[in-house]
């Protein structure tokens, strides 16, 4: 039986579709595993490996300030004269209030929030605390 010009026989085309399925196996699996391995290593970056977001940065940057701002608003508060008259008669678990009225009447710091305020007062107390030892 001879063949005609062009034609397959059917083993040459399950031939090809084999290849075809390999090729397409080979590259999936390629795929698949860059996904993964850029997922993981985002996973560990930003884990353990100390990445971080333009977010975090920025709030890490102002608790700095807040931190490093605290020393001049301790100075400032206790020479005060009128937040100096409050803080005797106060609590010491209520000079965040102290250092809250001060600021709103100075109003010549940026306001940073009841936990900087919290943060003054309790230096505050330990400048107190020092003083009369």
């Amino acid at each position: 039986m001879v063949k005609p010009e062009g034609a397959t026989s059917v083993s040459s085309h399950f031939d090809i579709r084999i290849r075809q399925m390999r090729w397409q196996d080979k590259y999936t699996h390629g795929i698949w595993g860059a996904v993964f391995g850029a997922a993981a290593t985002l996973a560990i970056g930003f884990t353990w490996g100390g990445w971080s977001t333009a977010g975090s940065v920025k709030s890490q940057v102002e608790k700095a300030l807040q931190n490093a701002a605290i020393p001049g608003c301790v100075a400032a508060v206790m020479a005060d004269p009128t937040a100096a008259g409050e803080l005797k008669t106060k609590r010491p678990f209520d000079y965040d209030d102290v250092v809250r009225d001060y600021r709103k009447r100075t109003s010549a710091t940026p306001d940073y929030g009841f936990q900087f305020n919290r943060d003054c007062g309790k230096a505050i107390e330990a400048a107190i605390a020092k003083q009369k030892t």
